[in-house]
């Protein structure tokens, strides 16, 4: 027993270096001062509330550098932007009102101003002289498809379904107007998609409508970011996520994916629910069946090993499933969403519904409460990060998670009527938005991206194809914030992330851990000492180095051994007992 106890402490030692780059020590370097943007939304004309969801997710993308505030575009007044560093203004839609005065501050050529209208005609008829005080005419609207946006020598895909009408622009000055970014049609054609004429930068459409990990989002996203942070330096950066490992998961598994981790030498994360629900029987002959992580004690151990290598442990949900309901599958966990209403359309593909009925954030707090008592009672790290089952919660959902997390790993759900307060209750938004980069939201929760998907063999709806991961991660190298962030199953085959993993650094990003990716976000107005992300990662690592988490191992290694010792002597006795018997 001494000797095992000796032998694990030994390989403890080994392993523990692991993280020590990425601990909180490295984290708590210098952060940059955070500047104001105010972000000015659709609130007159059709599809308004669109428009103002349109404004949500750019004030986000805004989050990078800044902190957002978000108002009518009709309120404006004179002088409104004095109060910020930069003004956007979305536009995205018709019959809006543009107040004189707003258009005078934006064309003053004094302070950062980003447009983005897919209407610049009208813009122009209401402000004689804009044309020749900006150096580009527009020209009218054409139906051609321009399937493409090119970026820095770069082609990104824009979706035939955004490309009913296309606004006409023509530089007039090219000594004045600096072409950022252009659409192309099929035959070579091609238009000024977003360009910059002193301090305002122009972008013709919204880029939200059919985002995609190979979108002109990308484009537009790493724009505003040049615009509101010019001198940022460069970012290539590469985050793994394991995915989905349940109470359910093989030990043995885990173990042979983590010897794979440990062979390539590189942060990772690893997404974890604790208690294992088939309430229906499904696959257990119609019994039920529900269990939780301190009845996996070598499953416990193996999570702890990652941990010890350096892996984030990220929340993933309580059970990964809700009630006793299919939501959208059989209501097994790890295959339905937990935090909000799902079903399947026609191909197979989720199809998101809304939030559940009990949908209440008394009942979120206590599912929550739940998780962090079962993590405790498997001897788990207190968790620091979240990633929302299927990237999908409530708002309810989201409030109750931001209490306890400083920041989350995901894709997200923004709802209508975030930034003005109105809510359509008989058809409200929602839609997802996925960060090239890590930003502060305007909810104030901290996002760190997920760029590329996840992979998946062959013939499966969910996932993505190794070529396909690769070429937006090349594609995604002329943004200047350029990060390589996936998440990988537990029971898929290691071979398969090791190549991923190696391709991606031959391209030249590094692997880092969640709580470097999470330093670029200081801590919320005003700075005071560590921020929330680097005080919980500080905690996290403090409890992975912590006499008790050592102690947990060497514990269940004695029970394991008197189990193993009992078993002999049971076999070695036995027989005696019986030839004893038979003489």
């Amino acid at each position: 027993m001494r000797l095992t106890i000796l032998l694990t402490a030994f390989w403890a030692a080994l392993v523990y270096p692991l993280h020590g780059e990425i601990s909180a020590e490295t984290e708590a370097g210098s952060m940059p001062q955070r500047s104001s943007v105010l972000v000015l939304y659709p609130d007159e004309g059709e599809d308004q509330a669109l428009g103002e969801l349109h404004a949500v997710n750019i004030a986000n993308l805004a989050g990078r550098h800044a902190e957002a505030a978000l108002a009518g575009i009709s309120q404006y007044q004179p002088n409104d932007r004095d109060a910020h560093d930069a003004l956007i203004v979305v536009n995205s839609t018709y019959g809006q009102t543009v107040p004189a005065a707003l258009l005078d501050d934006a064309m003053s050529g004094e302070g950062t101003t980003v447009w983005i209208q897919p209407d610049p005609a009208s813009l122009q008829a209401s402000a004689p002289g804009l044309a020749a005080q900006i150096g580009w005419l527009a020209e009218a609207a054409t139906t051609k498809i321009f399937p493409e946006v090119v970026y820095r020598g770069e082609h990104f895909t824009r979706s035939p379904d955004s490309t009913d009408l296309v606004a006409g622009i023509r530089v007039t000055d090219p000594d004045r107007v600096e072409v950022l970014a252009e659409m192309q049609a099929a035959d070579g054609e091609r238009m000024p998609w977003a360009l910059r004429s002193g301090a305002l930068t122009w972008v013709s459409e919204s880029p939200m409508p059919y985002a995609s990990e190979d979108d002109r989002y990308m484009v537009f996203a790493d724009i505003l970011s040049r615009t509101l942070e010019p001198d940022a330096p460069d970012v290539r950066q590469a985050l793994m996520r394991i995915e989905d490992i349940g109470p359910d998961a093989d030990p043995a598994q885990i173990r042979t994916l983590l010897a794979a981790i440990e062979a390539l030498n590189v942060p990772f994360a690893a997404t974890v629910y604790d208690t294992f629900v088939d309430p229906n029987g499904h696959f257990s002959d119609g019994r039920e069946r529900r269990f939780s992580l301190n009845e996996r004690p070598y499953l416990a151990s193996a999570l702890r090993d990652m941990a010890r290598a350096g892996g984030t442990l990220i929340m993933h949900g309580q059970t990964h499933q809700h009630g006793d309901i299919p939501n959208p599958n059989f209501g097994v966990s790890g295959g339905d969403y937990e935090f909000f209403r799902a079903g399947l359309d026609a191909g197979g593909r989720f199809d998101l519904l809304g939030p559940l009925e009990d949908d209440d954030g008394a009942m979120w707090d206590e599912r929550l409460d739940l998780a962090f008592s079962n993590w405790d009672e498997a001897g788990l790290p207190q968790p620091w990060l979240f990633t929302s089952p299927h990237y999908a919660a409530s708002q309810s959902a989201y409030r109750s998670i931001g209490e306890r997390f400083p920041a989350r790993l995901e894709r997200v759900l923004y709802f209508g009527g975030e930034a003005s307060g109105v809510v359509d209750g008989l058809d409200p938004l929602y839609g997802e938005q996925f960060f090239p980069y890590p930003v502060r939201d305007i909810r104030g929760d901290v996002i760190l991206p997920e760029t590329l998907g996840n992979w998946a063999p062959q013939g499966s709806v969910h996932g993505r194809s190794m070529e396909a991961m690769l070429e937006t991660a090349r594609r995604n190298l002329v943004l200047r914030d350029s990060y390589a962030s996936f998440f990988f199953h537990w029971y898929l085959d290691p071979a398969r992330l090791t190549e991923l993993t190696t391709s991606l650094q031959a391209m030249g990003y590094e692997f880092v851990s969640p709580q470097l990716a999470a330093a670029v976000i200081p801590a919320r107005l005003p700075l005071a000492g560590a921020s929330e992300t680097t005080r919980a990662s500080r905690a996290y690592w403090s409890e992975v180095d912590s006499l008790r988490f050592w102690l947990r191992d060497q514990i269940e290694l004695i029970i394991l051994a008197l189990v193993l010792l009992a078993h002999l002597l049971v076999f070695s006795i036995g027989p005696k007992r019986r030839r004893a018997v038979a003489h």
